[in-house]
């Protein structure tokens, strides 16, 4: 189907009479609008859609998208709107009328500067409104001294195309339909965006709020991080927002094939991210594993989207694709001296840790951590756990390795892991007397868990993206 064709699907064709009745409707309301508010500006808005289809979802999508941000640019300006009457359903097209505190002409200003930002916002009508002796009429573009409204297609004079018909109506609707197109395309775009940044913070909030949980940050204790504690990640977290915003933004935007130049990009997000962070809780470290994860995955989710196919699949291959040369950095790693706990764990034993994960496409995160979670019975929090316990069983964490100093840590916690499974976990009275000893223990020792909690992190942010964003079937 043709853009224009699907931009008209679902609108009933109106004949002369009805658009004509439409229109002593609409002087009708302005007048009554006008009288009741003598002392305001009346702007009534509507779209201009040639030929006999006014109306469609598509349209009335366009209308309110749109329309909410002229709102907000009434409101950055300081506009107090005083009354909104909404006529979005009109079988002749979407239409709606303000109430604004301003003088007219500020509001004509207001009003020509919203139809001329983008090209969509040239198919809105709005009609400042003045009562002129007893005729109500609305002031033109040429009485606050702006240029006339110009031809969609030529660029001239549009009253003078308009009473020439000098352009067809199947063309005009086709640049109409194109214009929309664009302009719902670039909304949902953001609004895929912006949600997989909400997605990621409440990722973050959320692990850290699960408890107990051995060696890492929650709301009751933060013994093995005495520098920390629950208000600090959650004042990490929300300061990461804008960070996971450009990762989905770029990759969303990103029509191209070459992953790890896209992947470079995201990388020097994330070392300003980390900036971020620290700005944001002191200095300390709270989500440097978490910024380079849940990047990564926020990255690949979003440009899946863009390609338009959303699977749990696809966004692992991305993951992968994006990663792929960042096994160069072991080849770094074996030639220069460690410079973080990570790389000494590669050095010493040959465990490629947070990177080697990552460019396996978060195995764990996919393998283990999801379902685990997706299967977890009880509360969200007893989820959380469940999920972190499992994790904890397949994650070597170099974290846990520095604060411990020997390599012999990772069969203990295996060994504590598994018998707390074995109890039946955080659900039964058994697995979670010793869940609860194991975290005092870790506690005394300030042992951590760190990159475990990365990937309950990465676990919850997928579940909600499987939620929200993935087509009902995983395979390709």
């Amino acid at each position: 189907m043709e853009t224009s064709a699907r931009v008209f699907v679902g609108g009933d064709q109106q004949d002369i009479p009805a658009v004509l009745a439409n229109r002593d409707w609409r002087a009708a309301q302005q007048r009554r609008l006008v009288e009741a508010f003598p002392n305001a500006t009346v702007v009534a808005v509507k779209l201009n859609i040639p030929g006999p289809v006014k109306t469609s979802p598509v349209i009335r999508r366009f209308f309110r998208e749109e329309l909410a941000c002229f709102e907000k640019q009434l409101a950055e300006a300081g506009v107090l709107v005083l009354r909104t009457e909404i006529e979005d359903d009109r079988p002749t097209g979407p239409e709606r009328f303000y109430v604004v505190q301003i003088t007219a002409e500020a509001a004509k200003r207001l009003t020509v500067t919203f139809e001329t930002a983008t090209p969509a916002a040239r198919l809105f009508d709005m009609d400042v409104l003045v009562r002129d002796k007893d005729v109500i009429r609305p002031v033109s573009r040429e009485e606050v001294g702006l240029p006339a409204r110009r031809c969609l297609l030529c660029d001239r004079l549009a009253k003078d195309c308009g009473r020439s018909r000098r352009h067809s109506v199947a063309a005009l609707q086709k640049r109409v339909a194109a214009l929309i197109t664009a302009a719902v395309n670039a909304t949902e775009k953001e609004r895929v965006v912006s949600r997989l940044a909400t997605l990621a913070v409440r990722a973050l909030i959320n692990e850290a709020a699960a408890w107990p949980k051995p060696g890492l940050v929650d709301p009751v204790e933060h013994g093995a991080h005495p520098d920390m504690d629950y208000p600090l990640f959650v004042r990490s977290a929300l300061a990461l927002e804008g960070y996971f915003r450009r990762c989905a933004r770029v990759a969303i935007n990103y029509a191209g094939k070459d992953y790890p130049a896209l992947f470079n990009v995201v990388r020097r997000y994330g070392i300003q991210a980390e900036h971020t962070m620290m700005r944001a809780t002191g200095n300390v470290n709270t989500h440097k594993g978490a910024i380079f994860a849940l990047g990564i995955l926020v990255t690949a989710t979003a440009s899946c989207w863009q390609t338009g196919r959303v699977t749990l699949r696809t966004i692992q291959r991305r993951v992968q694709a994006l990663l792929t040369h960042l096994t160069d950095d072991f080849t770094r790693m074996k030639q220069e001296a460690p410079q973080t706990a990570g790389e000494a764990q590669y050095q010493q034993t040959g465990r490629k840790g947070a990177r080697g994960e990552a460019v396996a496409g978060f195995p764990v995160i996919f393998e283990v951590g999801l379902p685990a979670y997706k299967q977890a019975r009880g509360t969200t929090n007893d989820r959380i756990i469940t999920a972190f316990l499992a994790l904890a069983q397949h994650v070597q964490d170099s974290t846990l390795y520095k604060r411990a100093g020997t390599d012999a840590i990772e069969q203990e916690k295996q060994r504590q892991v598994a018998a707390i499974i074995g109890a039946g976990g955080i659900t039964t009275p058994a697995g979670r007397k010793l869940l609860n000893e194991m975290q005092t223990e870790y506690s005394t020792r300030h042992l951590s868990l760190g990159g475990v909690a990365d990937m309950v992190s990465g676990t919850l942010l997928m579940a909600d993206i499987e939620e929200e964003f993935c087509s009902a079937s995983t395979d390709e």
